[in-house]
């Protein structure tokens, strides 16, 4: 008597194979656009945080003028000298506030700001991870993020943007902050913050 014994057939073989496939394959697809949007996600975080940085900057500064009994509340930050921002030859900090042509790069590490040469600045934020562990523009190695500040003060009589913040009429002043980068995909994405400040003593 023959002894048959059966076996597997090659396109059942190739058939267990494919459904072997598809299973292994799902999850490791699912994982990897997991890991995409964790990285994404801590990008966003990351530019969020530098994004308010420069706001609690000029609010800083803001403040530092109101209370040394500055006039010009945004000394500083719109071309005139607070005595600390800029302290070079002239002490005057560069002028962050004609919103229609520029915006400017604030460094809230060296209490410095600087001119740029169009609405989103270039200048990539360095990250100090050997003495200080902090974003500047002055230690570090450069990051994937840039920063532009745009500040637009409003005169109170027309409620128009003005490029002069040290109006007697203007008492608010609209801070825009744009952090940008492009991710490892490829992307260009971006954080914006706006908020308004006010000149609490007038």
């Amino acid at each position: 008597m023959i002894n048959k014994k059966n076996g597997f057939t090659l396109i059942e073989t190739l058939l267990a194979i494919l459904i072997l496939s598809v299973a292994i394959a799902g999850p490791l697809t699912i994982a990897s656009k997991g890991l995409s949007a964790e990285l994404v996600a801590k990008d966003q975080t990351t530019a969020y945080y530098l994004a308010q940085d420069a706001v609690e900057y000029v609010r800083f500064v803001r403040d530092s003028n109101l209370l040394a009994g500055n006039t010009d509340w945004m000394a500083g930050l719109d071309g005139s000298s607070n005595g600390h921002t800029n302290t070079g030859s002239s002490g005057s900090g560069y002028d962050c506030t004609n919103y229609s042509n520029y915006a400017c790069i604030v460094d809230s590490i060296q209490d410095t700001t600087s001119r740029c040469t169009a609405l989103l600045c270039s200048a990539p934020l360095k990250y100090d991870a050997v003495v200080s562990y902090q974003y500047g523009y002055s230690a570090g190695s450069n990051t994937i993020f840039t920063r532009s500040v745009l500040i637009t003060c409003i005169d109170s009589t027309t409620n128009n943007p003005t490029s002069s913040c040290s109006s007697t009429n203007v008492h608010e002043a609209i801070v825009k902050v744009t952090v940008q980068w492009v991710d490892a995909g490829g992307v260009t994405r971006q954080v914006v913050i706006s908020e308004n400040l006010f000149n609490w003593q007038s």
